[in-house]
């Protein structure tokens, strides 16, 4: 084995990249990079992850966009229990994206054709871009443009509602028999406590909220030209009724959408279910379906 193939083996997941922050990071391909034949490529695609995703499983996305589209840079902003109900601190977390996205789709470009495409997945990215939306604004100073350059969007696994199973099938993700056996109960009468606050208004449910932002906030529809959602009839944590709940009001309100459901892939995990169908959406979503 010769020393660039051992090295290149020993390389961690998301090595490439280059750390903004403790959930930002950002991939700059080389100049020698040269763009595939077809539609202009994006000049960058944002990536948010699931919550609490590992390197790993986000790592075969970015590869994947890497040889998609290499000459595109790659803006990754990951998503952790410790941010997501904290609207400050989501804030934070997506504040160092925003001179990223200034600097790669400067002021002044065309409005027809999209520049980015945002890939997010579950609810923690979608809680990344709904703040994401916030922050660009409030950022804006001058002659900065308060709205998000044009951009497609891909929905992988999202968005959700807060519901007693769902919230459950949240907290037991990767236990053990044993887990399952000692705790269930517990995080159940949880779950059912949450959604019973969430029921007599005490508390916000946060999942349909940042959903709606995609539909709602100021500036979305100018700029988001199309949208795909890919979802699952075997998604325990984000039912398909409440994707398709969100994807309705966003067609009542003008977006171009597109629906692909699948069955039998579980959640986030559609890519392993049917890999070429999965990216074949992606590249048609880029393009314009």
């Amino acid at each position: 084995m010769s020393t660039d193939t051992a090295h290149s083996a020993k390389a961690k997941p998301l090595s490439y990249m280059e750390k903004l922050s403790d959930e930002v990071f950002i991939y700059r391909p080389s100049t020698g990079d040269s763009a595939t034949s077809g539609p202009m490529p994006p000049k960058l695609v944002i990536v948010a992850s699931w919550t609490n995703a590992l390197d790993a499983h986000i790592a075969k996305y970015v590869d994947k966009h890497k040889r998609l589209y290499p000459t595109a840079q790659i803006l990754l902003v990951k998503s952790f229990n410790r941010n997501l109900f904290d609207p400050k601190a989501l804030a934070r977390v997506v504040n160092p994206m925003v001179p990223v996205i200034r600097a790669a789709v400067p002021a002044g470009g065309s409005t027809s054709d999209p520049s980015i495409l945002i890939h997010l997945f579950s609810n923690g990215g979608s809680s990344s871009i709904s703040a994401l939306y916030d922050e660009y604004s409030i950022s804006a100073h001058g002659d900065d443009d308060p709205y998000l350059p044009p951009h497609a969007m891909i929905f992988d696994s999202a968005p959700g509602a807060q519901r007693a199973s769902t919230t459950y099938a949240f907290f037991v993700v990767g236990f053990s028999k044993l887990q399952l056996f000692l705790l269930s109960p517990l995080i159940y009468i949880f779950s059912s406590f949450w959604q019973l606050t969430r029921n007599l208004s005490i508390t916000r449910d946060w999942l349909l909220y940042w959903g709606k932002t995609h539909n709602e906030v100021e500036g979305k529809k100018e700029r988001e030209l199309r949208r795909s959602y890919i979802y699952s009839d075997k998604d325990d944590l984000v039912l398909p009724a409440d994707v398709e709940m969100q994807a309705s009001q966003a067609v009542e309100l003008g977006f171009d959408v597109q629906m692909e459901k699948f069955h039998g892939s579980k959640h986030v995990a559609h890519a392993r279910h049917d890999e070429e169908r999965y990216w074949d959406i992606v590249q048609r979503t880029w393009d314009g379906f």
